[in-house]
């Protein structure tokens, strides 16, 4: 597909260059329409030029345009596999409003400016709010013949308002979304969006206000957020997680509970906090004296082996002695944790759930707090997983239950695994599992898992004080 914008082309000149780099045509001397027709009839394959701006095209070039269109049309006729479509009329939102405010991430920060300077790159891109308060992405790509965007299984297709820059106005509601932005059928990062990790590599992604309440920016005691290095025997690597330590923290020496919050399949120890925002929830949490002051500690749970051909998988069975030997023996060694079962609490979303279940299951004298985000009691993701932790809980439920101050699952009602959910809740009703069972509107995403963690966080520790 070539998207050609006409609007802001004036003269013969500009067209056939425009024309040139859109079309790929050689460089010639004669460059007429005549050159245009030959590329045009000469096309192998498919190939669809959809055409707008001819209004104003026709207003700077007179019967030009109307010889442009007529050569398309023609070289249409006769070619196959070549289609033109023509948009009569541009509608633009910022021409109506022309004061637009930019956004970073989820938190509104109005900048106004003027659409009117003139330079080769804009010097504000990414993901904007028009008058309305409609959200849309702006972006600059040089010499691009289409652009798109991914979110989920859906495609949206950029316009080219002004020469290489390209705009999307986005339907998408408020909240987080990964994104990849497809560059001529390539996968491209842009530095004018977020980039976070997901899918097991570096991506954008867009989070899209409003925000939810705790994630308000309202000046508020914030903890602290810190990156830590540890050795593990496990992976015999060094290891790294994040740490979240209320705003108290430093100011006392006192010992606080603690929560293992993992993360889902091809994301990493940074997801809680860059797409989850677990850190502000917790500090709105706290503000509002609705939850007890804990550390929550992330780690990668990606932790993969190599295989006899060479290629790394992902180990389902290390996460357990990772956790256990080599993460909470450096947590419990270097912060004030409080070390007995009632002061800590296992909690993780999609894979994360499946390591949640299975560590707590076995090890019900560690811990009295579980959380399942859009999650599972056992692994029904591989086949040849290990689920000898369900057959625990089906042999003494009532154990289960005493030693559980709080068995909490949680789950979109779109979620693409909620079959697999229904079917544990039968096993929590056969079994006669207490549990704390939520239903959230979306789906199998961070939208979902946001409510959760706000939801669940609160449930903590409120006995033990």
């Amino acid at each position: 597909m070539v998207h050609l914008n006409l609007e802001n082309i004036h003269d013969q000149e500009e067209l056939q260059q425009y024309l040139e780099e859109k079309l790929q045509i050689p460089e010639r001397n004669d460059k007429n329409l005549d050159t245009l027709y030959e590329r045009l009839t000469a096309i192998n394959g498919k190939l669809h030029v959809y055409m707008e701006g001819l209004e104003k095209l026709r207003e700077h070039m007179g019967s030009y345009a109307d010889r442009l269109l007529s050569v398309f049309e023609q070289a249409q006729e006769v070619t196959q596999g070549l289609t033109v479509e023509v948009k009569q009329k541009m509608e633009k939102d910022w021409e109506r409003n022309p004061a637009l405010q930019e956004q970073a991430v989820s938190f509104h920060r109005p900048y106004l400016f003027q659409l009117e300077k003139n330079s080769e790159q804009p010097e504000i891109q990414g993901l904007m709010y028009r008058a309305d308060g409609k959200p849309y992405l702006r972006l600059w790509f040089k010499n691009a013949i289409h652009v798109e965007l991914q979110v989920g299984f859906h495609k949206y297709i950029f316009l080219e308002v002004k020469k290489n820059v390209w705009e999307l106005t986005l339907t998408l509601p408020p909240g987080f979304y990964y994104a990849t932005l497809l560059l001529d059928g390539s996968e491209v990062l842009t530095p004018f969006l977020p980039i976070g990790y997901g899918y097991n590599q570096p991506c954008n992604y867009l989070d899209i206000g409003p925000a939810i309440e705790e994630l308000s920016v309202q000046p508020i005691l914030r903890g602290d957020v810190r990156y830590e290095y540890f050795p593990s025997k496990v992976t015999q690597n060094q290891e790294c997680c994040m740490v979240y330590t209320p705003p108290c923290y430093d100011k006392t020496e006192k010992e606080y509970p603690v929560l293992y919050l993992q993360h889902g399949f091809g994301e990493n120890e940074k997801s809680w906090i860059f797409h989850g925002k677990v850190h502000h929830i917790m500090d709105a949490l706290l503000e509002e004296n609705r939850a007890v002051p804990m550390l929550i500690v992330m780690a990668n749970g990606m932790i993969a082996e190599k295989a006899l051909n060479g290629e790394e998988t992902l180990c389902y069975e290390k996460f357990e002695p990772f956790l256990l030997e080599d993460l909470m023996p450096f947590i419990e060694s270097k912060y004030r944790v409080k070390k007995e079962r009632d002061s800590r609490a296992m909690a993780g979303l999609s894979l994360g759930s499946i390591q949640t279940s299975r560590i707590v299951f076995k090890h019900q004298e560690l811990f009295s707090y579980a959380g399942l985000f859009s999650g599972f009691m056992k692994n029904t993701l591989d086949e040849n997983a290990d689920n000898s932790h369900i057959e625990i809980l089906k042999e003494n439920p009532e154990e289960f239950n005493r030693n559980m101050k709080l068995f909490y699952r949680g789950i979109g009602t779109s979620d693409v695994f909620l079959r697999q959910f229904l079917e544990e809740d039968e096993l929590c009703k056969e079994y006669q599992i207490s549990q704390v069972r939520k239903e959230f509107q979306g789906g199998h995403d961070w939208n979902v898992w946001r409510k959760c963690i706000s939801d669940f966080l609160p449930r903590l520790f409120v006995s033990n004080d």
